[in-house]
């Protein structure tokens, strides 16, 4: 497969994966807000998500890196994304208050599932199109899709939710995931992965060589403190800052995620051009200086310093996976990216909401100082990556 097609469909998947599941605080926030979920359900919805996601992502890069063709398979999640944006507003419009959280449940674990497989399917496609010298690059353009995802989702479904209701809103998201997904399918159906040298692929233990371990726990506590402040955003937004559940609260989600569309080229380029640990270090700092940055002020200022860290904060998919492909032996790139990806960030997201919760335990009006305590963990992060070795070991 070409590069430029390789380039342009992976990009449709990132926009639309990373649309959708970047979405789910806002959508968590929605139920909140409109249907009572309390703080702790709030929690299970959050974290299990990611758990889910985290957990089937292993077997998604060990099922890419077996067949070679993940292309196919990136549609698969794309369309789970779909039916799961479909099945929440079925829930939010007509599930019962004693059933609403069951169902919420379903949704969440089908919508943890489907996201599991982008980030290391369409990573290892790059990264064989590519090849190491032009990977960061072309992951960083490519995130750069994610980002504009990321941005444009929010405000979309709260502009649609007002000629459509946010049930209608959620099934039109939906729809147009399933539309994705079938887009996706037709454009990579043939892409190809490298599997080896047609001997045997390596294990996961192999996979595992100490420089992966070290970056993958780097990640996980990076991406921890990263997400704990992502998820809990729109809330400490509409409770602490007065912005409510509206197209003002969509601006400001908006305005945190924007700044990945050119984040994420830069950091890319960096990452070709500089050591792969300082532009995992100057993410994860300059992410942890700006949400200090982020709670000390107020009004435009405050917003201001939110779109950095989104800047810094959402570079992983260039950054790390970059990172990670010094390590991964040949053979197992999905795998590699899996680990990374799944393990780390993922299992990391997974943990950020738990650490946050149990600092707040119910009262945002913590959130400020629980934001503090993450930027902290962010800063460590980033000073940690410089201790990874350099090459693989």
């Amino acid at each position: 497969m070409g590069r430029l097609r390789a380039l342009v469909f992976t990009s449709i998947g990132h926009f639309t994966n990373d649309g959708a599941t970047s979405f789910l605080p806002v959508m968590v926030d929605v139920l909140s807000s409109l249907r009572g979920t309390t703080p702790s359900e709030v929690l299970v919805l959050l974290s299990l998500f990611y758990f889910t996601s985290a957990i089937t992502s292993i077997f998604v890069g060990m099922r890419g890196d077996a067949t070679g063709s993940p292309g196919g398979l990136m549609a698969v999640g794309i369309g789970c994304l779909g039916i799961g944006l479909v099945g929440f507003g079925i829930t939010l419009a007509w599930a019962s208050a004693g059933g609403l959280f069951t169902w919420a449940l379903v949704c969440d674990v089908v919508m943890g599932v489907g996201s599991s497989f982008y980030h290391p399917l369409g990573g290892s496609i790059l990264q064989t199109a590519f090849g190491k010298r032009a990977t960061g690059r072309a992951l960083g353009v490519n995130g750069s899709m994610g980002s504009a995802g990321r941005s444009l989702y929010p405000s979309l479904f709260f502009l649609l939710a007002a000629g459509l209701s946010y049930p209608g809103s959620l099934w039109f998201l939906g729809a147009m995931e399933v539309c994705f997904a079938l887009l996706i399918w037709s454009g990579l159906r043939n892409a190809e992965s490298l599997k080896g040298n047609g001997g045997a692929r390596p294990s996961l233990r192999e996979s595992l060589s100490r420089p992966m371990l070290m970056l993958l726990v780097v990640a996980f506590v990076m991406e921890a403190a990263f997400f704990g402040v992502t998820s809990y955003t729109p809330i400490f937004l509409t409770t602490q800052r007065g912005y409510g559940v509206g197209t003002l609260l969509g601006a400001a989600i908006t305005a945190l995620y924007v700044t990945a569309i050119p984040g994420q080229p830069f950091f890319g380029f960096l990452a070709d051009r500089l050591d792969r640990r300082a532009v995992v270090a100057i993410s994860a700092i300059g992410a942890g200086v700006s949400v200090i940055g982020f709670i000390a002020t107020t009004g435009l200022l405050s917003i201001a310093l939110l779109a950095l860290f989104g800047f810094f904060a959402f570079t992983g998919f260039p950054v790390l996976l970059s990172l990670a492909s010094n390590y991964a032996p040949e053979g197992s790139r999905a795998l590699g990216n899996s680990l990374i990806w799944g393990l780390g960030v993922t299992a990391g997201n997974s943990l950020g909401p738990v650490i946050v919760y149990a600092m707040v335990q119910g009262n945002y009006s913590r959130l400020g100082g629980s934001f503090e305590v993450m930027a902290a963990m962010a800063i460590a992060s980033g000073a940690a990556a410089l201790l990874i070795p350099k090459r693989h070991a």
